[in-house]
């Protein structure tokens, strides 16, 4: 395989995603489903995988990123791709342009909602009665950025997605995903999801991984004296990420040698503390700000202490850690929601009532960034 750092991976390069393309696979006649995980764990590359697959199988796909400027912008793309899949849709498409004009301005004149409705609405009675199928990546993007636009913009464009699933059975579904959670919406956004499957995205099986690191370690012709140790020891040091697989591998290419598999952890040593950051592992550390507004140097604080811990902790430790360095965190029903959100973010995992970092090598990442 070619490496595709930093990318989004052909759907016949993906691997070990076997059992979450069935999954959202046989979502589909109840509506579709929500893919939920960190970022970077590959929620494009498998919406892809199955949006290729679906159509395959004879249904109609729509891809489409919500990552727009302005819903005025999301709708256009979207309409634009629905002109693409066949004579009736665009047909249908062209009649919604006269209906509701064919620019930015007009669409904000015409009540983007109303608009997003009235084309959806034809193409799913379009006629030929095959299931339509909308795959929408970093939806919640959109829907925050209408949300702090206007209070309430964010909601009413999930919930409208949600009615015209619910108003179309067996004939729309959608296929939802974003880098950010439902979450960072609104408090009520989770329940404009809570009739699609939720479908987990994490880091696939270590044999899985094993194998991608193969073929990635083959295609980037890096020459080893155990190709399958090697593979095996990147597997391990990415903790089964396809993402940092293909960074490491990508690293050990540039090395013009041969590699051997206890060589590969002193790779990710030198990306963790490269003052260049090639994987943007600060992301981490920056985007708090991002989702945690005037809180976020709390939380940073709050981070600290679980990253300095080799064990899982539980709230009552951490608060006393916590008041004895006089962070702002001062009630335990206030830290239970913190850390409920740094789970729901990734950050953190549970395990019983104690707590730990999900990721060992973003923990080791913290630490290094934090010094």
């Amino acid at each position: 395989m070619s490496l595709v750092v930093g990318g989004v991976v052909p759907p016949e390069n993906v691997v070990g995603r076997v059992r979450e393309q069935q999954e959202i696979l046989a979502s589909l006649p109840d509506g579709g489903a929500a893919l939920v995980g960190d970022r970077r764990h590959g929620k494009t590359s498998l919406s892809r995988l199955v949006a290729h697959t679906a159509r395959r199988q004879g249904l109609t796909v729509i891809s489409v990123s919500a990552e727009r400027q302005s819903y005025a912008e999301f709708i256009a793309a979207l309409a634009a791709e629905l002109g693409r899949l066949d004579t009736v849709l665009r047909q249908e498409v062209e009649r919604w342009k006269i209906a509701f004009g064919t620019g930015p301005v007009r669409f904000e004149r015409a009540r983007a909602e109303a608009a997003l409705d009235d084309l959806l609405q034809r193409a799913v009675t379009r006629g030929d009665g095959r299931p339509l199928v909308l795959f929408i990546d970093e939806v919640t993007v959109l829907a925050r950025n209408l949300e702090r636009e206007k209070s309430g913009g964010g909601d009413a464009f999930l919930h409208l997605l949600r009615r015209l699933r619910q108003d179309h059975a067996g004939r729309l579904a959608t296929v939802l995903s974003g880098s950010i959670g439902f979450h960072h919406v609104s408090a009520e956004a989770l329940s404009s999801v809570n009739d699609i499957r939720k479908v987990a995205v994490g880091p696939i099986r270590h044999d899985h991984a094993t194998y991608l690191a193969e073929c990635l370690l083959l295609g980037a012709g890096v020459p080893t004296a155990d190709r399958h140790a090697v593979a095996d020891s990147v597997a391990t040091a990415a903790e089964n990420v396809p993402y940092y697989i293909q960074h490491l591998v990508a690293a050990a290419a540039r090395l013009g040698e041969p590699v051997a598999a206890e060589g590969i952890p002193l790779l990710l040593d030198t990306a963790i503390t490269d003052p260049h950051d090639p994987w943007d592992l600060r992301h981490y550390r920056d985007r708090l700000r991002n989702y945690y507004g005037e809180d976020a140097p709390a939380i940073g604080g709050l981070l600290d202490i679980y990253a300095h811990s080799s064990t899982p902790l539980g709230v009552n430790a951490v608060l006393q850690l916590l008041q004895s360095e006089g962070s702002p965190i001062r009630a335990r029903e206030q830290l239970v929601s913190f850390v409920e959100r740094l789970e729901q973010d990734h950050y953190l995992r549970r395990h019983d009532d104690a707590d730990a970092f999900s990721s060992g090598l973003v923990r080791r990442a913290w630490l290094a960034m934090r010094r």
